[in-house]
């Protein structure tokens, strides 16, 4: 037996592999050499084109907005839900919003405030449902790393479409209707600018840029529509449309409280401006009854009756009427329907209190 160690078998083929890689002449074969490296150079060009291509499309580097601001914006379409449902819930029941100052029940009941009989702010009302959707819908996917990029584009086209409208109804409300501040209008518009502004900031640059085009897209189309819509309405009223006066007669019966009141209204000058055709002034003098009717001091607007190019008379356009009805009591302008409480409230304030 041989006193040397035996050697390993693995030495053996690596030996054995030298030597089958020798040529005769002592010099390696590079024809097994080269398509073994060749094949380590695809497998590294590979595995650096996988890892681009996987930075490219992952959820955290581009498709997903890290700073996306979702928690705000799903707050503020909110806001303008709840706003805008308020005003179209008002419309469709004929009542008039809660205004802190004048210039409200003017505007909200204008022929500006709907097309087609459809209202706009229940228009807005969809248009900030779908944003706040979009955001919570956005976050969740973003939360699980999945590509909430389709979303991202829905809110920036909602918010651009909201923020080109108000900008045309803030436009008309500065032209139409000078004089007159409408706080649930300018509150809506805040929101609405608001909402782009987060949506933008909240995009990457690449994302922002793909979603530009459906944005503007949307904010064209709507723009077109509200044009053509508010144009049908200002024409249908003004085609040969004809009312004749005729004013509806009181039916409530008064309570003792109506007919005083009534007598204090009168003996204090005040005055409410109204239209036969205006269901508010109905409902007005409803509240009062037909006996209180005696000393109720009304002024009618249109005792000829109303068509295209009629104006008020000269008392409503002298005491700055613009909408239906208007109280002025003790110089005081208030405007739409008023329960028993304010109006004794505005009687007991001494006339120099009153904003003239």
């Amino acid at each position: 037996h041989s006193l040397e160690p035996e050697q390993p078998d693995d030495d053996v083929d690596f030996a054995q592999q030298q030597c089958d890689m020798e040529s005769p002449s002592g010099r390696t074969d590079t024809r097994r050499v080269q398509p073994e490296q060749a094949q380590v150079q695809r497998h590294v060009a590979f595995s650096a084109l996988s890892a681009l291509n996987d930075t490219e499309t992952s959820p955290s580097a581009d498709s997903n907005a890290v700073g996306m601001p979702y928690i705000w914006i799903a707050a503020a379409a909110a806001a303008g839900t709840l706003e805008t449902g308020y005003l179209t819930l008002m419309k469709l029941q004929g009542s008039s919003p809660v205004c802190p100052i004048s210039g409200c029940e003017a505007v909200l009941s204008s022929s500006y405030s709907e097309i087609h009989g459809v209202p706009l702010a229940a228009l807005g009302m969809a248009a900030y449902g779908f944003v706040a959707i979009c955001s919570v819908l956005a976050a969740r996917r973003a939360a699980s790393e999945r590509s909430a990029q389709h979303f991202h584009t829905a809110m920036l086209a909602g918010s651009t479409l909201l923020a080109g409208i108000s900008a045309v109804l803030v436009y008309l409300l500065q032209t139409e209707f000078s004089g007159d501040t409408c706080v649930w209008c300018y509150g809506s518009a805040t929101l609405s600018f608001t909402l782009l502004v987060l949506t933008i900031l909240g995009l990457p640059p690449r994302q922002l840029a793909q979603a530009a085009g459906p944005g503007v897209g949307t904010l064209v189309t709507g723009l077109a529509v509200l044009y053509l819509g508010l144009a049908n309405t200002q024409s249908s009223r003004a085609d040969g449309l004809e009312l004749a006066y005729e004013s509806p007669p009181v039916t409530e019966e008064s309570s003792k409280e109506a007919v005083s009141l009534s007598h204090r209204l009168h003996d204090a000058g005040a005055k409410m401006y109204g239209a036969f055709w205006c269901s508010h002034c109905f409902d007005q003098k409803q509240t009062f009854g037909k006996q209180a009717m005696a000393d109720f001091p009304y002024v009618e607007c249109f005792p000829e009756g109303w068509k295209q190019g009629v104006k008020v008379i000269e008392a409503c356009d002298a005491a700055g009427v613009r909408a239906f009805p208007t109280w002025v009591i003790n110089g005081n302008l208030v405007e739409g329907e008023q329960t028993f409480e304010a109006l004794q409230e505005e009687l007991s304030k001494p006339p120099q209190a009153q904003s003239q």
